[in-house]
């Protein structure tokens, strides 16, 4: 919800002390009256959220001064075009306002000689999964949203890595353990044991359609690779299969056979503070066709001699060199318009392996195959594998080919692109009609958070929620939604529905509207309605009687809207008997007897879990 302040001078009370007289309106109603808040000299931004709290009175109930933001527009924005504005900016505050910090002086609010008809303050209520956070004390200027506070972790994220171990160095088991433990690791599911946070992420394909269209093509055994590929492979394979006594004879052997089978040049890459990854695949853009005219690597290769030789895993050494490369100050251009999508290739003796990264806000690197065999030891099973090889190797380099193109496609800004902290895929189809869309926030704040607050790109645009599953069951979500009981669901279907695009499976994406509202988990020791059970129960009914389970029946999936609630999530939803639990249960909740990874959902267990729901809410209440 955003509210909008219109400030007029009072006279002044004495000599020293200046009133501002500022009326509230609730954009969630923009044609409300407003509600008047008076302060004065010595008043500061934290004094003002707490007086508009309070004259809100009970729609203020459960709001702290940190739970709402103010801004202050850029340009006079009169009263009556109040209504107007909202609706049209409501989503894209900074476009028309300021940002105001804590240490901002309220003055900065009021008219200094202006009729008292216009808007000094824009006041924003952030949602429940929003936390304000404050600006760097050298960069005061930087809006504290969402955004904001992306771009303030990924500048950090690069000061670290610059100011980290070489990239040989910080692989090392000791010091890779002690990096993970530390505010910016890298996101690759490897975590410090004492220091047990998540460093998953979302798919990485999410982020580029290059990592999905190679494993498209890994997983296509009908994918015809040329013979020239198939002989070369044959090649890195007999030259991979020697024991080198030294690392200069072993490159000199392997570097040109990886090239000739991949069918890209590979360089020694040497960055600016004169670290070096092993070599890679650099392409420059030329810059006469508009492109950024940067030189940029598609590729980063690292490799040992054997595997475990040198006292670090060539993949992870792989991974500390990207992102010190992209750290690089001559890499700033490009980094700031996008994720920086790598393919990375760790060679150990006889063993590579594919992997590729991203960076968001994080540091975030897959491996996109296993460490495969390139020895030659079976005689009659060596063609077979050389084949497997090829074919590994060909999808990488037609993925090569895709990040080229997507590369070649970015164009110079003085601003930096917000996009690159989000998800590629950005359009979804509506009554036939592709629908497109920009990502404004991340609705949860944690590293593994797949769901989104969009705003569609329409004549009357509106906020959606759009998030990424493997398992989603859109029947049982529309015969909630048409009685009302759960958001309209208005898209479940491939991750990009357009004719050339990648599968991206086993993903796809749901859009659903956006309900204002919070979760019965984020009220903060509040209640839900008194009549949750009962609603709750019913919904129950409706799924149970059309032969439905619901399977994640817990309060960050209730949703609370004025004195109704709502089901969200239904990712877990299907049909009994055939709808499973996942691999992977919390083992800090608490789940139904006869409740098992991967064992069949029962109606039975929803029923428990809904009790077990209100019993809590009862404990609460006494």
């Amino acid at each position: 919800t955003l509210t909008i302040l219109e400030s007029a001078m009072l006279a002044s009370l004495s000599l020293t002390m200046t009133t501002l007289k500022l009326y509230v309106a609730d954009s969630s109603d923009p044609m409300a009256e407003a509600v008047a808040v008076k302060i004065q000299t010595g008043d500061d931004i934290t004094d003002l959220k707490k007086l508009i709290l309070a004259q809100w009175g009970p729609r203020g109930l459960g709001l702290a001064a940190v739970d709402i933001r103010l801004w202050k527009p850029k340009r006079k924005i009169p009263l009556v075009h109040c209504t107007r504005v909202l609706e049209e900016y409501r989503l894209n505050l900074g476009v028309i306002a300021t940002a105001l910090f804590v240490t901002d002086d309220v003055n900065l609010l009021g008219p200094r000689a202006s009729p008292n008809n216009e808007i000094n303050v824009i006041v924003e209520i952030m949602p429940p999964w929003q936390l304000p956070i404050g600006p760097p004390l050298d960069e005061p200027d930087e809006e504290r949203d969402t955004i904001g506070a992306m771009n303030s972790r990924s500048r950090n994220l690069f000061k670290n890595a610059i100011g980290a171990k070489s990239p040989s160095q910080s692989a090392k088991s000791s010091n890779y353990r002690a990096f993970q433990r530390g505010d910016y690791p890298i996101y690759d599911g490897r975590y410090h044991p004492d220091h047990d946070i998540s460093t998953m992420a979302p798919p990485i394909h999410l982020y580029n359609p290059a990592f999905a269209h190679f494993m498209d093509d890994v997983a296509n055994s009908a994918l015809e690779v040329p013979n020239k590929v198939v002989l070369a492979t044959a090649d890195l394979m007999r030259k991979a299969s020697a024991i080198y006594e030294d690392e200069n004879t072993r490159r000199s052997k392997i570097r040109p056979a990886l090239k000739n089978a991949i069918s890209y040049g590979i360089t020694q890459l040497v960055s600016d503070d004169r670290t070096t990854p092993n070599s890679g695949v650099l392409w420059t853009m030329c810059g006469t066709d508009g492109s950024l005219g940067d030189t940029v690597a598609l590729l980063i290769e690292e490799e040992n001699s054997e595997l475990g030789e040198g006292g670090c895993d060539a993949s992870i050494q792989a991974s500390f060199s990207m992102l010190r490369y992209w750290a690089q100050r001559n890499n700033d251009a490009v980094r700031e318009r996008c994720c920086c999508p790598t393919f990375l290739i760790a060679l150990a003796g006889p063993w590579l392996a594919v992997l590729g990264a991203v960076i968001t806000d994080k540091c975030i690197v897959q491996r996109l195959t296993d460490f495969i065999w390139l020895g030659n030891g079976a005689v009659l099973n060596d063609s077979r594998q050389c084949l497997r090889v090829a074919r590994i190797l060909h999808s990488l380099t037609r993925s090569l080919g895709h990040l080229h193109r997507y590369y070649a496609a970015l164009t110079p800004s003085n601003n930096p692109e917000p996009s690159r902290f989000f998800p590629s895929p950005t359009t979804f189809l509506y009554c036939g009609a592709p629908v497109h869309f920009d990502y404004l926030e991340a609705l949860e704040r944690d590293s593994v958070c797949v769901t989104f607050r969009c705003c569609t790109h329409e004549d009357l645009p509106r906020s959606v929620v759009v998030k990424f599953a493997q398992t989603y069951c859109p029947e049982a979500h529309e015969l909630l939604a048409k009685k009302g009981l759960a958001p309209q669901l208005l898209y479940c279907g491939p991750v990009d529905p357009s004719q050339d695009a990648p599968s991206y499976q086993p993903l796809k994406m749901i859009v659903m509207e956006y309900i204002d509202g919070k979760t019965v988990a984020q009220l903060q020791g509040r209640v839900p309605p008194e009549d949750c059970q009962q609603q709750l129960t019913h919904m129950l009914s409706l799924l149970h009687n059309d032969g439905y389970v619901f399977g994640d029946l817990r309060w960050p999936n209730v949703m609370v809207v004025g004195k109704d609630v709502k089901l969200i999530d239904f990712d877990w939803a299907g049909k009994e008997g055939d709808a499973t639990y996942p691999i992977h249960l919390a083992n800090n909740i608490v789940w139904p007897p006869g409740a098992t990874a991967m064992g069949k959902i029962e109606k039975e267990h929803d029923i428990h879990m809904l009790k077990s729901m209100i019993d809590s809410c009862t404990q609460l209440t006494g």
